[in-house]
């Protein structure tokens, strides 16, 4: 354990303590005529001291220790490696906590949710949602001193997971608590929702995106004239017209929507141009527009059998769903498979700061400094 300044221009504030040293000298200095009669026409002068002498010299003491530390303060003193070797239990959201405290059993630990900013268990209930547990258990092990113990307890099936099997600095223990098949089921990844603005020629197409939703089971799509905005940026925007894009729209593109044009939408100049789906013929179906406003997507041909043959087939609708829809990454497994990995390199922990403790003192000093300075004695004297 060593004592470090994380701030050390600080101690420029030690210059205050001329402050004191002159307020005692100037109110030394004073001095207060009084007449008498008898010594009226006297005209003798005082004889000036030789020496200074400072007096009341422990109230003086007490005002510069109180300048000294608010210096120190200002420098910011700090200790690294204080030991801290209480063990933690990391508890993921969702676990029954009464069976998680019979199964580890260790009185003496710091419960946490392994949840964002890892609450104590004691004090806030259990956080709501899914949780990234791969990401949560890298950077708990990076906030906690290179001596603590971890124990983390999760259900069977665990969520959140990363591709990669998480790799620790320290020896995790990763106790696995049993759940109910209810508990078990997986989410389910709602169908995009499509919000679509057409023309004449772009209405033909409706009855093939009306029948594509069907087949997901979602919401009917919201369709009108290319005259009305789109409303719900939450939705699969569809654009199926002739007219450029409204400039709203490629605002919206800008901030991350996702958008579907007609093929006889115009594209910049300057766009590129890649093929994203094909049938099973060769055909291009949809393509992916980049440009420095934003990408989207773009049917290859009008939305009409004669052109795109592909409308026919008994995959359409789950195959554009998968163009829309990217299948989301694996998050889901056996608890038991996912222990974590020892061997990462350590991470250096924070100093920890003895503002507060500064503080308490500096508050209790000035309380005694102003009780001296008022004391009876001291308004007896005056």
């Amino acid at each position: 354990m060593s004592l470090l300044w994380l701030f050390p221009a600080g101690f420029l504030a030690l210059a205050a303590l001329l402050l004191p040293l002159l307020i005692h000298l100037a109110r030394r200095s004073e001095q207060r005529i009084i007449d008498f009669a008898a010594l009226r026409w006297l005209s003798a002068k005082p004889r000036p001291r030789r020496r200074i002498r400072f007096d009341e010299w422990p109230l003086l003491v007490l005002r510069l220790l109180l300048l000294a530390l608010l210096a120190v303060l200002l420098a910011r003193p700090a200790l690294t490696g204080v030991p801290d070797t209480q063990p933690r239990v990391a508890v993921l959201p969702g676990v029954d906590l009464a069976a998680a405290q019979r199964a580890v059993g260790n009185a003496d630990a710091q419960w946490l949710w392994l949840a964002s900013g890892f609450p104590k268990i004691d004090k806030t209930a259990a956080p709501q949602g899914p949780q990234p547990v791969s990401s949560l258990l890298r950077e708990l092990d990076a906030s906690l001193p290179a001596d603590a113990t971890l124990t983390v307890v999760v259900p069977s099936i665990v969520d959140g997971l990363d591709p990669q099997l998480p790799q620790l600095s320290r020896v995790v223990r990763w106790q696995v608590l049993e759940q109910s098949a209810a508990a078990n089921k997986p989410a389910v990844i709602a169908a995009p929702e499509l919000q679509i603005r057409h023309d004449e020629v772009g209405r033909q197409g409706l009855r093939y995106l009306n029948a594509v939703t069907s087949a997901w089971r979602g919401p009917k799509p919201e369709t009108a004239d290319d005259t009305i905005a789109f409303g719900n940026d939450d939705k699969l925007h569809v654009w199926l017209t002739a007219k450029p894009l409204p400039a709203d729209t490629s605002a919206w593109l800008q901030r991350g929507g996702r958008l579907l044009v007609d093929a006889r939408t115009p594209i910049p100049a300057d766009a590129q141009r890649a093929p994203l789906w094909r049938d099973a013929n060769g055909v291009l179906v949809i393509e992916q527009i980049s440009t420095p406003q934003g990408q989207w997507l773009r049917w290859a041909a009008p939305l009409q059998p004669a052109s795109l043959p592909v409308l026919l087939d008994a995959d359409f609708p789950n195959d554009l769903r998968a163009v829309l829809q990217a299948a989301p990454t694996p998050r889901r497994a056996l608890a038991a498979t996912m222990q974590p990995n020892t061997g990462a390199t350590p991470y250096a922990q924070p100093a920890t700061e003895l503002g507060n403790w500064l503080l308490l003192a500096i508050a209790l000093l000035f309380l005694f400094e102003r009780w001296w300075a008022s004391a009876p004695r001291r308004r007896g004297q005056a």
